[in-house]
């Protein structure tokens, strides 16, 4: 997950264009278009960021889910196809630790 957060940040940075912005050089007050002082600029920033990561969750778990479902209906497919259920666990072989005792 941080390595999402990181690329998040970083295409945030790149496309407001980063400290090496002209105009935005280190040492630099954050002003606007007009010149003036932007007031709590790095509050907004940081809010716009979590939102970003907030909606990349999201879009994640959809992806996660729709994998999962894509999973399953190939399983009923081959399960249909060829009659058998595909293995989910492997059965004991004799002499394991399922076999009766004699």
């Amino acid at each position: 997950m941080k390595a999402m957060t990181l690329a998040v940040l970083l295409m945030h940075m790149t496309s407001a264009g980063g400290a090496g912005a002209e105009e935005k050089r280190a040492g630099k007050h954050a002003k606007d278009a007009e010149g003036e002082p932007r007031q709590g600029a790095v509050k907004t920033e940081i809010t716009s960021l979590k939102g970003e990561i907030t909606s990349l969750k999201e879009e994640f778990r959809i992806a996660r889910e729709k994998q999962r479902l894509a999973a399953e209906e190939k399983k009923r497919q081959e399960e249909a196809r060829y009659g058998v259920p595909a293995k989910t666990t492997p059965v004991p072989s004799s002499g394991g630790a399922g076999a009766p005792a004699r």
